[in-house]
């Protein structure tokens, strides 16, 4: 509705236009920022006028307004509603001051946390100053200036802690994230080190030789234009043979990227000049031609005779380094640039696009990955990033693009290069590109490629769930990475860890951060609560509701799985789309209520999916009608697709319950088999208490298939085991404590009976043995704090009696014993017994499960 030169309207109940036009020519139409004002439901709202206030009330929002009063201020504008904290309010003008963080447009140089602000935000609530963009001009399908340039655009959403609803109502305004080709979920690589296409060529050749993962090489300019900083013409000795390079690169399953810069364009760095020139009737003595996409004649130019060339040979898409010029009011070139690329990409190709650069204003995010910049690489610079990935995310960016290791350093310690890979690789783009330095793997010697090899081989295994996260950003705005808050928003410690984040839902990731000079790093992570959480590398398992110190070498990283989750994963590969994921890998993770997991699959390129043509399997997994039995259903596929599957083998593993007593597929009993050897049947090992179910016979993804574990205990009796296991580890690290201060008292002289704290100690031990070789029923409840309480008593009670029932004879064991026999520890180090004891201040692996 309409108040003088003021208007306001509601999109959702929590959501309000509010506009303010000098002239009292409102604004109907989208501008490049706001995509979508149409397709939401109707509101019902109520407006009321009183006393020369305007009032609106959207059943969430009551929005008032002093009517005749001008542009929205303090004095006349104030937007009230209640949430889960209680009745808020809002006026211009007011600090938001509990902000959970954005990303810049350019980070380059960026060496401490990011604070810029985003929509996300304690305080529950986004004000989108969308008053100066662009318009979009239905009629002539481009771009127009804004008709007042001092009008009033905003829009005004709540939400409360729901900062999921949050991001989903803002995605469907500013448009969905986009669904992008499955290969820029692999690893990318490049340099500014001006390799030529034979040296790019041996470069793709040993990652392939050595079986290192790898889908796209990234070529900076130093490697294919004439010009470096201008033009679009190619490098005839660096890269003599475009076509050629690019059809060597299909063959070996590398996809390419060329870097462009937007310097003018010269005669001398581009051979359209003239072309250009004439169709934009310049002058014969033009010297040169500046880049502005605002003219829809060159924009069409641009893509037609500048870019279309290279992707007709191939290439895959362009690297935008910086912008090209784009001479309108309200148009962000930064912006402009990304749509007029991707848009023209998608047409040319007719597959799906993607960009990187750095950020434009609200509604980059629809075309791809921003490129956080020159990151220099530093160990201040990967602790900054690791928030900043997560604040992106906060702004609808799912894809940050983090150049991994840095640039501007020739070398990286070693230390750095393999943390900055453990966490590039649980990022959502992995790409590494030196600035006249060392990136390679195996520039870093036998842990580099040890490093990339886990690394990277882990995310290439997971390309099946990083995809359909990919289709969940797509659908929802919900990133790949995402702050802890973003699913637990009602722990206070889920806002304190900024080092952590989510990977998706099932996935909490801990980047070490921190130089730790070759030891073990000791990082803390907050372990959400309400969940039970597996160590991803041990398999051990950890009650959540608390910080852990993690005790991580350089070859692990804190990596954590939900308890309940189900973990789609792909064969090993040298490329994501090398062949069909057969098996189909599902890693199940037990725990006190069923997992689900929603496979999303396409055919990872074309832009089909846009009609429908893509595929989704539920699975789930829990117990079964009888006691300690569990069923994994899958499937069935639905929906139908280029290179669907109609059969496929699959490759189960368990965790989180006991040895079963049997496996069946579809009511076909499995043999179970000594290892896995890759023949049909089903393993149990012991040690990482995983059972592995393998279906060498291709099941029909048409029908719904299960697995049935039969008597597999109970995840509560793998919670007790798991207890178990760590409080023996307390007790035996205990013991040595105890036999070295024994010996220390009896100053080696001859002793035939351990004391009596050591007896206890052992009896304890051995009780715990027998709960690990054979675990306790859910009917009995093992009482772990009786028994740490037996050992501690034994500490402060006569810890070194040794007397015996069948009489000593021995004069010099006798003499010992007398000797030690009023032997104490001090309180010093009972307390440190203690600590270890209780799990006080130890890497976690050794922590007592609550």
């Amino acid at each position: 509705m309409a108040s003088g030169k003021a208007r306001f309207s509601a999109l959702a109940p929590s959501l309000v236009r509010l506009e303010y036009s000098p002239s009292g020519h409102f604004v109907d139409d989208l501008s490049i920022s706001v995509a979508d004002r149409e397709r939401w439901p109707a509101v019902a709202w109520a407006s009321e006028e009183d006393a020369g206030w305007l009032t609106l009330r959207t059943g969430k929002i009551v929005m008032r307004y002093k009517t005749g009063s001008g542009a929205f201020g303090s004095r006349n504008l104030q937007i009230n509603w209640s949430d889960g904290g209680g009745e808020r309010s809002w006026q211009p003008g007011d600090k938001d001051d509990r902000n959970l963080g954005g990303v810049p447009g350019d980070m380059a140089g960026l060496v401490t946390p990011v604070t810029n602000t985003g929509p996300l935000s304690r305080n529950g609530y986004f004000l989108l100053d969308d008053s100066h963009t662009a318009l979009r001009d239905k009629a002539a399908a481009w771009v127009k200036p804004r008709p007042d340039k001092d009008g009033q655009d905003w829009y005004f959403l709540v939400y409360g802690q729901d900062y999921k609803r949050g991001l989903e109502d803002l995605a469907k305004l500013l448009g969905p994230s986009p669904m992008v080709p499955r290969y820029v979920l692999g690893a990318w690589f490049g340099s500014r080190a001006g390799y030529s296409d034979q040296e790019w060529k041996m470069i793709v050749k040993r990652f392939r030789d050595e079986s290192l993962p790898l889908d796209m090489v990234v070529l900076d300019s130093d490697s294919t234009t004439k010009v470096i900083w201008a033009g679009y013409d190619w490098d005839a000795e660096q890269m003599p043979e475009p076509k050629g390079f690019f059809e060597w690169m299909r063959r070996r399953g590398v996809k390419v990227t060329v870097n462009e810069h937007y310097g003018a364009l010269t005669k001398d760095n581009d051979s359209n000049f003239d072309t250009i020139r004439q169709a934009l009737g310049l002058p014969a003595g033009t010297k040169e031609i500046g880049h502005d996409l605002a003219n829809p004649k060159y924009a069409r130019l641009f893509m037609d005779l500048l870019h279309k060339p290279a992707l007709d040979l191939g290439m895959a898409f362009w690297w935008q380094d910086g912008c090209a010029g784009a001479a309108m009011p309200g148009l962000d070139p930064m912006f402009w640039t990304r749509e007029v690329e991707y848009e023209g990409t998608e047409r040319i190709t007719g597959l799906r696009a993607f960009d990187f650069c750095r950020l434009g204003v609200w509604g980059s995010h629809r075309y791809g990955a921003f490129f956080t910049g020159d990151l220099p690489g530093e160990w201040a610079c990967l602790k900054a990033i690791v928030p900043a990935t997560v604040q992106g995310g906060n702004m609808l960016v799912t894809y940050m693009n983090n150049l991994c290791g840095g640039v501007g350093n020739v070398d990286l310690p070693v230390e750095l290069y393999r943390r900055w890979v453990q966490f590039g690789a649980f990022s959502p783009i992995l790409w590494f590109h030196g600035l006249w330095g060392l990136r390679l793997p195996w520039e870093y010697g036998p842990e580099g490629v040890d490093t990339y090899r886990t690394f990277v081989g882990a995310r290439y295994a997971l390309v099946p769930y990083t995809y359909t996260y990919s289709r969940i950003a797509h659908e929802t705005g919900l990133p790949l990475a995402r702050g802890t808050y973003l699913e637990y928003p009602n722990q206070e410690p889920a806002y304190s860890h900024p080092h952590q984040y989510l990977f998706g839902k099932e996935f909490l990731v801990a980047p070490v951060v921190e130089a730790t000079q070759g030891k073990p790093a000791l990082k803390e992570v907050y372990l959400p609560a309400g969940e039970y959480w597996f160590d991803y590398f041990t398999g051990d398992i950890y009650a959540g509701g608390r910080s852990i110190i993690h005790e991580c070498p350089i070859e692990r990283m804190p990596l954590f799985v939900r308890a309940a989750s189900i973990i789609p994963m792909a064969p090993k590969m040298d490329y994501t789309d090398q062949r069909p994921v057969d098996p189909l890998g599902l890693e199940v993770f037990s725990g006190p209520s069923e997992a689900a997991f929603e496979l999303y699959e396409d055919d990872g390129l074309s832009l089909e999916y846009r009609d429908g043509r893509f595929g989704r399997s539920r699975l789930t997994f829990g117990p079964a009608q009888a006691d300690g039995d569990y069923r994994l259903a899958i499937g069935p596929l639905t929906g139908g697709y280029q290179g669907k599957l109609e059969t496929r083998r699959c490759l189960v593993r368990v965790h989180g319950l006991l040895k079963p007593e049997s496996v069946a597929v579809n009511g076909r009993q499995l043999n179970q088999l000594d290892s896995n050897t890759g023949g049909e049947g089903w393993t149990w090992d012991g040690k990482q208490r995983v059972t592995t179910v393998t279906l060498a016979r291709p099941l029909a993804t048409a029908a719904q298939n299960a697995i049935l574990l039969k008597n597999a205990g109970t995840f509560a009796q793998a919670v007790a085991l798991q207890q178990a296991i760590n409080l023996r580890a307390q007790v035996r690290q205990v013991n040595r404590a105890l036999k070295l201060k024994w010996v220390a008292l009896t100053g080696g002289a001859d002793i035939k009976k351990p004391p009596r704290v050591i007896r206890e100690a052992d009896e304890v031990e051995r009780e715990l043995d027998a709960m690990v070789d054979e675990p306790p029923s859910t009917r009995q409840q093992t009482d772990f704090d009786s028994l740490r309480r037996r050992v501690l008593a034994a500490l402060t009670v006569r810890p070194f009696d040794s007397s015996r029932t069948v009489p000593e004879i021995d004069p010099d064991a006798i003499a010992t014993t007398r000797k030690i026999e009023n032997g104490r520890f001090t309180p010093a180090e009972i307390d440190k017994l203690s600590a270890i004891l209780r799990g006080a201040g130890l890497p976690a692996w050794l922590h007592p499960q609550d």
